[in-house]
């Protein structure tokens, strides 16, 4: 048994660590490759002299450049693939030869790109809050740069050990501003001793662990003196690495695929120590090279952010991009174990309304408010409530949404192109020029920027549209100082809802859409009398006429006996009021339930029984 253990290990080990690089990134494709494509979206790559200098002034910023430029990768399946494959695989290779991996131990070099891993798949929506440019790519680059030095160390000590301890101070030097506190994980690698020492020949292998730490103390210091003095001191010992905080809270608990990313190699560094003196038997070092492998599997998966609402949100985001209004509100009937975040419920009333159907299937979906899976309090106005402003013709709070929100995490490509289209649709020709300048610098977005150009020769183009054109008939150009609280829904529902008076029919039907949907009697009276003239011809939309019917059996403020009801509506309405009785004994939440199978797609079941909202 030893026997073939010892030959299976010699022989396939390493091919079973680079060969299962490309399965680890299949699957990562496979799962998150949306989320990739989005990632791509939130981070900026310009190719100017200027952007590189901005990432610059800060520590590792070279490193953050390189991140950036990384990132845009995302953008296409094929490139992620074979980019993941030549790091993770240069890591682990540069790994097994560093330590001198055979058999068995080849297989601890899969430890490091598990770790880069966990590092990715934990994101969620970090997508929006990280601070740090090419946050997703920089673990990867990083390590990557500090496993070549530690190479390059490792082949100029065996000719000297002054020429290994010069190019440690060369490397933790000029390596802190190139790629800040990563430098010191090459630095660490470097301090590592080639082999046990044997007796006397511990002078060296000292020299270069007490060199490591003076410069891992001393180089970022010198730095701050000289070079970055307005970097905060308690930030220059995690300069280039994520930041996990908002406001006043730290949620530790993501650094731990970064600490796991620490002592992944730790297992191979042993090896140098020559543990076959002390592990003599085949059978022990396969049982520890397979346990330490499944555990790092296992806490792969235990970190991998695996939220359906948060996937079907990315999903909805990038559906809205393309315009496939039908594409929203097919993941929208997606079953789910949980109801749907405010954000897909949002996602999916605009994709109704853009298609004409909100008056009458906006209710035929199910409602919820289930928050973000997230240990902090995610605000709508900083995931999609800029794309829903957006495309509801609040054109300046995109705008100032995306302004705060670039200043406050930084410019992306989907940012800038939400403030090309705003600016178009209010005339600011001159603003609008000025990012299409920016965004003709990317790599990938280059073409759409040429594309939006002709709006700028051309002006009258945006009234054509199929995107802006809709957007135009929505806009209130009455001037107005406001703002919403960062409650987004709460805004766009009492906005439409209070202010009437257009004559535009799209802007008519949102108006009553939202009176509807805030149950304010009132508004909703008030709006439906200026859409009824415009829209008679058309017939009402089924969910407007169960709400008047209804408000005109509850409040006899309006007589609505004249008013031309579908059967149905009279019917199921009676239906209802008969269910009701049979139920009376009922709590709400009970009714929820039997209510729904029969009266769930009616306004009658929103307007009794869908309660506590917590709308955002």
């Amino acid at each position: 048994m030893g026997s073939r253990l010892s030959k299976y290990g010699n022989r396939y080990g390493t091919y079973v660590t680079l060969l299962a690089i490309p399965a680890m990134c299949f699957v990562l494709l496979r799962l998150e490759g949306d989320v990739l494509f989005r990632a791509q979206e939130l981070s900026l790559f310009l190719f100017s002299r200027h952007f590189y200098e901005r990432l610059c002034i800060y520590p590792g910023g070279t490193l953050s450049w390189l991140a950036c430029l990384a990132t845009t990768c995302f953008h296409s399946k094929a490139e992620t693939f074979i980019m993941l494959c030549l790091a993770w695989g240069a890591c682990s290779a540069m790994a097994i030869r560093l330590f001198r991996l055979r058999g068995w131990w080849s297989m601890l070099a899969l430890l490091l790109p598990l770790a880069l891993l966990a590092c990715m798949v934990q994101t969620g929506y970090w997508l929006y809050y990280q601070k740090l440019p090419g946050h997703m790519m920089v673990p990867t680059l990083g390590m990557t740069f500090a496993m070549i030095a530690a190479c390059i160390h490792s082949c100029l000590r065996k000719h000297h050990p002054l020429l290994g301890l010069a190019w440690m101070i060369v490397c933790a030097s000029v390596g802190y501003p190139l790629l800040g506190a990563w430098s010191f994980a090459a630095t660490a690698l470097m301090m590592w001793p080639d082999g046990m020492p044997r007796r006397g020949e511990w002078r060296w292998p000292l020299i270069s662990a007490g060199l490591g730490v003076v410069l891992i103390l001393l180089v970022p210091q010198v730095a701050y003196q000289h070079l970055y003095t307005q970097v905060a001191r308690a930030q220059l010992y995690r300069a280039a690495m994520p930041t996990f905080g908002i406001d006043n809270d730290d949620f530790a608990q993501y650094r731990l695929p970064y600490l796991a990313l620490a002592l992944s190699l730790l297992p191979a560094m042993l090896c140098r120590m020559k543990p076959e003196t002390w592990l003599s038997r085949t059978w022990q070092r396969a049982a520890i090279v397979l346990a330490l492998t499944g555990a790092a599997l296992w806490g792969v998966r235990h970190v991998w952010y695996t939220d359906t609402n948060f996937h079907r949100e990315i999903r909805q985001s990038l559906a809205i991009e393309k315009l496939d209004w039908e594409g929203v509100l097919r993941i929208a009937r997606e079953t789910s174990d949980t109801a749907p975040t405010r954000i897909m419920v949002l996602n999916r009333n605009l994709a109704l309304f853009r298609l004409g159907r909100a008056g009458d299937e906006i209710f035929h979906y199910l409602e919820g408010d289930t928050p973000p899976n997230a240990p902090w309090l995610v605000h709508i106005s900083q995931v999609n409530g800029k794309s829903l402003y957006y495309h509801y013709g609040l054109e300046n709070f995109c705008y100032r949404w995306c302004m705060e929100q670039g200043i406050e995490t930084g410019w992306n490509v989907d940012e800038l192109r939400l403030m090309v289209k705003a600016s178009l649709i209010n005339g600011d020709y001159g603003v609008a020029r000025k990012y299409l300048d920016l965004l003709s610098q990317t790599r990938h977005h280059r073409e759409w920027a040429i594309r939006y150009t002709r709006f700028l020769h051309h002006p009258e183009l945006v009234a054509q549209d199929e995107e802006m054109g809709p957007i135009l008939h929505l806009m209130d150009r009455r001037d107005r100082l406001d703002t919403d609280h960062m409650q987004v829904e709460l805004y766009l529902l009492d906005y439409f809802a209070l202010n009437g008076g257009s004559k535009d029919p799209l802007r008519q039907e949102l108006n009553l859409l939202c009176a509807m949907l805030t149950r304010d009697i009132p508004s909703f009276w008030d709006r439906f009398f200026e859409y009824v003239p415009s829209h008679a011809q058309k017939g009402i939309p089924r969910h407007f006429q169960e709400a008047a019917f209804l408000y005109g059996q509850l409040e006899q403020t309006v007589n609505t006996s004249h008013m031309p009801f579908d059967p149905e509506v009279r019917q199921t309405y009676e239906d209802f009021m008969r269910f009701n009785e049979q139920c009376g004994t009922m709590t709400l939440e009970q009714k929820k339930v039997a209510f729904r199978p029969r009266f769930g797609h009616t306004f009658f079941y929103y307007y009794f029984l869908v309660r506590g909202l917590k709308t955002a």
